[in-house]
């Protein structure tokens, strides 16, 4: 039976474990969502910009066959925000450190597969492009060419200047325009695709409860400008391990058409999974045919070639 994307996200919470660890000098919030099999492999997952674990609850919920360890990133969720600046070599750099601690608290005698979804995409390609501790990369909806050419590259415009104007502006007024409702929702509502009105109430709902949920004014405007300015792109052509590479055909921040070509500079083997029917939400909209897609590929190493499968 296929549970809704509600359901996968409860049964991952459910057997979650939270924990603490001091990170790079941060203290770090994450969650452990252990294997139905002890010798399981592990994954990590980096979920995106303004977002938390829970995020990714559902697509963990999905893979009960796998070791899963979220964090919330610093600076969102329970995690401490950085003492320097948020950018994505500060992510990167606690990434190895979190990586480091996740191999050993586990014990692990395989590298663990990171796995990075949206902002989190670009932090584990940066990462991925200069460490050999994991075996497997795993990009979800991937900002894989700069965000002011991508399909809604105005859109994209308009927000930035709401970002500068939030912190212009003096601190409550700033962190009443980055919080207000009506740009939460209103991005909910653009960016989801689905028409079921369950899924899209608890999409919604999954917004307002999460995507505030942010240390600062600096932490929102700090890890805004950095989710603009980096891409994947920079660094494909640098990983080391097999990618798998899952988009939306409907996503609004890289077309597919873009995607595609950011592959084909991945040396590594490759696989890209299209689905249709959803845009830069597939975690939330499609987190089954996510988890499928990627335990495909980590049962079939050995078959990875390069290519894509649509």
């Amino acid at each position: 039976m296929v549970l809704y994307s509600d359901e996968l996200a409860k049964t991952a919470l459910a057997r979650s474990e939270a924990r603490e660890a001091i990170v790079a000098d941060n203290a770090t919030r994450y969650w452990f969502y252990p294997a139905t099999d002890s010798a399981a492999s592990t994954l990590v997952f980096i979920h995106g910009y303004r977002g938390n674990h829970h995020g990714l609850e559902a697509i963990a919920g999905a893979m009960p066959d796998f070791n899963i360890v979220i964090p919330d990133l610093p600076g969102f969720g329970a995690s401490a925000p950085f003492a320097n600046e948020h950018s994505v070599d500060s992510y990167v750099n606690w990434l190895t450190r979190f990586i480091e601690h996740v191999t050993r608290e586990q014990k692990l005698e395989l590298k663990p597969v990171l796995v990075g979804h949206s902002f989190g995409s670009i932090v584990a390609a940066a990462y991925a492009s200069q460490s050999n501790a994991i075996s497997h990369l795993v990009l979800i909806n991937p900002v894989s060419a700069p965000a002011l050419e991508g399909p809604k590259g105005a859109l994209t415009k308009l927000v930035r200047v709401m970002f500068w104007l939030s912190g212009v502006l003096p601190l409550r007024a700033g962190l009443a325009m980055l919080k207000s409702w009506p740009m939460v929702r209103g991005m909910s509502i653009v960016m989801t695709k689905s028409w079921n009105p369950k899924l899209r109430r608890w999409v919604h709902a999954q917004h307002d409860a999460n995507f505030n949920d942010f240390g600062n004014r600096r932490v929102a405007i700090e890890g805004y400008n950095a989710s603009i300015s980096h891409n994947v792109g920079e660094y494909a052509s640098k990983f080391n391990v097999p990618v798998t590479l899952i988009i939306g055909a409907k996503d609004d921040i890289t077309s597919v058409k873009q995607q595609e070509a950011m592959a084909r500079t991945i040396r590594e083997p490759w696989t890209l999974t299209n689905i249709t029917g959803v845009g830069h939400l597939t975690h939330y909209e499609k987190p089954f045919e996510v988890a499928s897609a990627i335990r495909e590929d980590l049962n079939h190493k050995d078959a990875l070639l390069d290519g894509s499968k649509q």
